[in-house]
């Protein structure tokens, strides 16, 4: 059965995201001098000292994320996991980057619109069993 709306948002996004944050958490990791990363008025330095500081911060995060029992809670800690990551990464990485990593991205959702639009046409991911092209167990002559 194909995808709904929020399913099909979740499935375009989440991918790029979590790639992102371990892209970006590699970038962070192989910073050697302090850098800005300004957010709205407010700007901070962030300090190659500091990485193993945040790492055990992240790994907290992540505990709190597979043992918390309050969903709300274990979401909005994997939202401020992959989002600090998001922030101090975009700042420490060069423009190059990003642009090169923005015409992948742009390939890999036309691929996957494509698959989308696919599985709509047979009638979702099993195959011809039924959906609006199917024509199985149709009486087409009276």
């Amino acid at each position: 059965m194909p995808v709904d709306g929020p399913e099909l948002l979740d499935a375009f996004l989440a991918p790029v995201l979590i790639i992102g944050a371990l892209f970006f958490q590699w970038r962070i990791a192989g910073v050697v001098a302090p850098f800005t990363v300004e957010v709205l008025d407010n700007a901070f330095i962030y300090k190659p000292n500091n990485y193993w500081q945040l790492a055990f911060f992240q790994v907290i995060l992540a505990g709190a994320i597979g043992y918390g029992q309050n969903e709300i809670c274990r979401r909005f800690a994997a939202a401020a996991s992959v989002g600090g990551l998001w922030l101090i990464g975009w700042f420490c990485t060069p423009m190059a980057y990003k642009l090169e990593a923005w015409e992948h991205l742009k390939w890999v959702w036309t691929w996957m619109a494509f698959d989308q639009a696919t599985r709509v046409m047979h009638g979702g991911y099993g195959g011809n069993r039924g959906g609006w092209l199917s024509l199985k167990g149709a009486h087409l002559m009276p």
